[in-house]
């Protein structure tokens, strides 16, 4: 499977001087790196291995310029494991100034917010961020994301063609909700080793690089922290509550929330701020960035269970946000995200800020969305006059126009995930 993000990389490589290529453990960041190289000339060289990586470590500025040559990419994977190769690769860089080089920095999480990578490689590198598997990429569809189109127009069509399967459309949906798009347990069919792989996943995948990358000594501690800040995926982050319930201090938690951030586990969203006039909160809203991880920390794989439990609402806001990233991402979208809620409890789920202006999102679960869950939309538009329109995104099958100025949209539209007949 070629992943959707491959074009945008490929586009950023031929461009811009070099590339860094960021995502949580586990997305497929190799994989897709891999796959590209079959089609592509270069060559990967992955510092998890620990020949490698001994010989990096050397002499960076050598072991670069030995693997580097012109006219073919040079992928150098979980960069960070060395961060003097960032330096060393500054060096190379500014020698092609300003041509691209075609190199490629591959890492697990966001490790360029580190200040010394930072500075490193500050207007010399391009991100590129990669999430799990999205819903239109697990469903193999062709279709064009409605999200594409609701960027470039500003506005939503009023009709759309009605789905191919609109049966394995929730079949899908609730497979996704459910397993998320982690690629190991997506594709595997047992749900049985899905749980298993979530249940490892923060001891096995994260918790060695916490110790490695940013000196974590009480695990069991981070653990308990990470865990509590997944469950609150979907809510507004109170971190001195928080930690009183984990048992850590104020900035213990915030550090350990930071970390979770920075491996891109988790995305804190801040509150969109423009009326001065407005007394608005300020916690930043968190999500966890696979609703598999928030099941496993509800302890709960039943798509019943979720409805039962009265979770379904939230854990379908945690997808919608999850595929609004991937989209973003994948399409090579320029945007930035934020929530918006007022001290007399006026919400908006998510306020994207895109170059043809506000795009303002309510979520649902509902399958006939009203003017009562629009009323957080209403508000922020009467606050913000230059935010047009406001929309819903639920799990219907057409596009509902809700008030002259709300417009309910269907989420398999948004995010392309129509199946093929």
């Amino acid at each position: 499977m070629n992943r959707l993000i491959e074009p945008v990389l490929i586009k950023r490589l031929n461009t811009w001087r070099s590339v860094a290529l960021l995502g949580a453990r586990q997305v497929g960041k190799s994989y897709a790196l891999q796959q590209m190289l079959h089609t592509h000339p270069g060559t990967l060289f992955s510092l998890d291995d620990p020949n490698e990586r001994q010989e990096a470590a050397r002499d960076p500025l050598r072991y670069v310029e030995q693997r580097y040559r012109k006219g073919r990419y040079l992928v150098i994977d979980e960069a960070a494991r060395v961060p003097e190769i960032f330096s060393a690769v500054k060096i190379l860089v500014d020698r092609h100034d300003p041509k691209p080089t075609g190199i490629c920095l591959a890492n697990s999480g966001n490790y360029l917010r580190l200040r010394n990578i930072k500075e490193s490689l500050a207007g010399r590198v391009s991100l590129v961020s990669m999430y799990s598997l999205s819903w239109q990429e697990l469903a193999s569809s062709s279709r064009r994301p409605g999200l594409v189109s609701l960027f470039a127009s500003g506005h939503a069509p009023l009709r759309i063609p009605r789905p191919a399967s609109l049966t394995q459309l929730n079949r899908q949906r609730e497979e996704r909700l459910l397993w998320g798009g982690m690629p190991a347990p997506a594709l595997q069919p047992e749900p049985e080793s899905r749980i298993l792989w979530a249940r490892d996943y923060v001891r096995t995948y994260i918790l060695p690089l916490v110790v490695e990358q940013f000196h974590i000594r009480e695990s069991l501690a981070f653990e308990q922290a990470a865990r509590s800040i997944m469950l609150c995926s979907g809510r507004f982050f109170n971190a001195n509550q928080l930690a009183s319930s984990v048992g850590v201090s104020q900035p213990t938690l915030q550090h350990y929330a930071h970390i979770l951030q920075a491996m891109m586990v988790v995305q804190f969203v801040p509150v969109f701020f423009r009326n001065l006039n407005k007394r608005l909160v300020k916690q930043p809203k968190v999500y966890v960035m696979d609703p598999l991880l928030l099941n496993q920390s509800l302890d709960s794989f039943s798509f019943h269970r979720a409805i039962n439990t009265h979770e379904i609402g939230r854990l379908y806001e945690v997808f919608v946000f999850a595929e609004l990233q991937k989209t973003i991402a994948n399409y090579g979208l320029f945007a930035e995200t934020f929530t918006w809620r007022t001290q007399d409890q006026a919400e908006v789920d998510i306020v994207i800020s895109a170059p043809k202006g506000l795009l303002p999102f309510e979520v649902t679960w509902s399958q006939r969305p009203t003017k009562r869950d629009a009323s957080g939309l209403l508000a922020f538009l009467d606050d913000h006059p230059d935010a047009k329109h406001g929309y819903i995104i639920y799990p219907g099958q057409t596009v509902q126009r809700i008030t002259p100025h709300i417009t309910a949209l269907p989420d398999w539209w948004l995010f392309g995930s129509d199946a093929p007949i």
